[in-house]
């Protein structure tokens, strides 16, 4: 099939339009009261802020560089917790936690005690599923071999995509419903291709989050 036949044109639907840009004037307000005006940014830091105060963290990181969130940390050994916060869509193929351009400091900072991993997974613009949370050194040393795999020459770029089955069943992450309950969560991947195998006791309702130091 070409390039030129691919796709699925639809006529362009004027309530649609109307209806959409009447929700985006409101957006632009709040946009323009708390001067964020990179909608893209705007809307992941909403995200990564709805995620990380649910998990219990205090502080979102506004620029673009280092960790997403942090709070003060119950080990005496660390000043700060600190989570990375990763997004995916309910209608993706497949809901997996991406690492973009990781490098060797980034990926053993996973092993360290004091920084977690959430992947958030959204059906609509405010309707949050679940979150998978958790942390593990298997998490750091997986990051790094693949960050050392890519340096030795063996990608084309420093990637790394880890589904939700991985998460939960290597690195024994569990997963927090929140718009859902559980069992709707685990019916969800029973009809999820690659989540399957992920038990029923993993999964919890987000009032249960009790962290541990």
């Amino acid at each position: 099939m070409s390039l030129l036949d691919k796709g699925n044109f639809v006529k362009i639907n004027e309530s649609f339009i109307l209806q959409s840009l009447d929700v985006f004037q409101n957006l632009s307000r709040i946009q323009d009261q708390y001067e964020k005006y990179d909608t893209d940014t705007f809307m992941n830091e909403v995200r990564d802020t709805v995620a990380a105060k649910y998990l219990g963290f205090t502080h979102i990181n506004t620029e673009k560089h280092g960790f997403d969130a942090r709070r003060k940390s119950k080990n005496k050994n660390y000043d700060f917790d600190y989570l990375e916060v990763k997004t995916a869509s309910f209608n993706a193929k497949s809901w997996q936690a991406t690492f973009n351009d990781t490098n060797l400091e980034k990926a053993d900072l996973f092993s360290e005690p004091n920084l977690y991993l959430a992947l958030s997974v959204w059906k609509s613009a405010s309707d949050l599923l679940f979150i998978v949370y958790g942390k593990s050194p298997l998490l750091g040393q997986f990051l790094r071999e693949k960050v050392e795999r890519f340096l030795a020459g063996n990608g084309v770029r420093s990637t790394q995509s880890i589904p939700i089955s991985k998460l939960v069943n290597d690195f024994g992450m569990t997963v927090f419903a929140v718009s859902k309950t559980p069992n709707e969560v685990f019916d969800l991947f029973q009809m999820q291709n690659g989540c399957r195998t992920i038990k029923r006791e993993a999964i919890k309702s987000i009032s249960e989050m009790r962290e541990k130091p």
